[in-house]
């Protein structure tokens, strides 16, 4: 019988943790995700890594430890671990070979815990990302129509706080034209955030954003 991930997908925050080790859990880095649409969002892409996994698999003292919480409906919990970038699956065991989707989902979470310039990051709201230089912050989106009706547009808000902690608002609008890659300054450094494609022509439309420092 194939087990699930989860027993309740009734969810609206979702901790996760990076610690030193499998045997120090000291935390290097976390983040807490909150509202249900995100937090099923990810939910339903640990559902669609096979949850039956035919390799066993034992580590060492010093491999890699992720924790994923999920706080649920009526104060319970759930939780799925990662180790050595690999999920454990509900079997205890973990699946061998290369799967897609487990390692795209592995690298969205390794950019949440450890955001940097080049990366392409996750869009989750009010999740406030800190960078060498600046905090940042997915504020959301909202839909706009011109009456009478001969245009929509999308507009996506994110703030952008410097180690001063002078706050600047950006303001990316979609519509008939496709998302303008935004040039914003923190000091006398120059920055572009990207929210249609990387630099590299990787497609971040539309729940993607990457941060690209111009002096590079």
């Amino acid at each position: 019988m194939t087990r699930l991930w989860f027993n309740t997908e009734e969810c609206s925050a979702l901790d996760i943790k990076k610690y030193q080790s499998i045997s120090v859990h000291q935390v290097v880095s976390a983040v807490t995700i909150n509202g249900s649409k995100a937090v099923k969002s990810i939910m339903e892409r640990i559902k669609n890594i096979p949850a039956d996994g035919d390799m066993m698999k034992s580590f060492g003292p010093d491999a890699e430890s992720i924790d994923f919480i999920f706080h649920c409906a009526n104060d319970t919990t759930q939780k799925v671990e990662i180790y050595q970038k690999r999920f454990k699956t509900p079997s205890t065991g973990f699946n061998s070979g290369k799967n897609e989707t487990e390692s795209r989902l592995y690298s969205d979470i390794d950019a949440l815990l450890f955001p940097d310039y080049e990366k392409r990051i996750l869009k989750i709201k009010n999740l406030a990302l800190k960078f060498k230089d600046f905090s940042l912050t997915y504020l959301g989106e909202t839909h706009s129509e011109q009456l009478p009706l001969t245009a929509s547009w999308t507009t996506n808000r994110f703030a952008i706080k410097g180690n001063n902690n002078n706050e600047q608002i950006i303001d990316i609008a979609s519509g008939q034209l496709l998302p303008r890659p935004y040039n914003f300054e923190i000091g006398k450094v120059g920055f572009t955030l990207l929210t249609y494609q990387t630099e590299m022509k990787d497609r971040l439309y539309p729940v993607y954003f990457q941060v690209v420092n111009r002096k590079h």
